[in-house]
């Protein structure tokens, strides 16, 4: 658990200014969340912290790959990610997620606990798809193995010969 500390950010120990922090997530921080669609990765996050009187400003800059599932074929690649998210705490009486960019945090919290929210921005930056990049000369990377059995369980279906004669009408305006 001495790992998932790194990501509590002492708040009130903080002076009012910009004050950095670089984290290097790989496996041990994929394993702390329990889901299974991200195997692997190395990503660099930079989050700069501006603290104010009455707020908190995080910027989060991240960068780096994931290995996931193809699903196409279903065999693990890299997938680049690339991104920013900006995050402002505001103090209140109690806890609160205003909106998506905004917290209300209660004036007595000492820290926040910023690795539910690191998973989450680093989530949102893959894509809905996620399939193997072509290679250079445009042929697809995915495990071609796959690709033949699956080609053999597709079952052609017959159109409806309603549907043919209706392509075949011309429409003119």
């Amino acid at each position: 658990m001495k790992y998932a500390r790194e990501f509590i950010l002492p708040i009130a120990g903080l002076a009012p200014g910009k004050t950095n922090f670089t984290f290097n997530l790989g496996r041990p921080f994929f394993a702390l969340v329990d889901d299974d669609e991200v195997i692997n990765g190395k990503v660099n996050v930079e989050l700069q912290l501006d603290k104010r009187e009455n707020m908190i400003e995080l910027h989060f800059t991240i960068n780096g790959w994931l290995e996931v599932p193809c699903d196409r074929c279903a065999d693990e690649f890299h997938q680049p990610i690339e991104g920013n998210q900006i995050l402002i705490l505001k103090y209140g009486e109690r806890y609160e997620e205003e909106t998506d960019e905004i917290i209300i945090i209660p004036a007595d919290h000492h820290e926040f606990d910023i690795s539910k929210l690191l998973y989450e921005y680093i989530i949102l930056l893959l894509p809905i798809r996620k399939v193997h990049p072509d290679d250079n000369n445009g042929n697809t990377l995915c495990n071609k193995e796959v690709l033949s059995k699956l080609e053999q369980l597709r079952i052609e279906t017959e159109s409806d010969p309603r549907w043919e004669a209706l392509k075949k009408i011309n429409f003119q305006s």
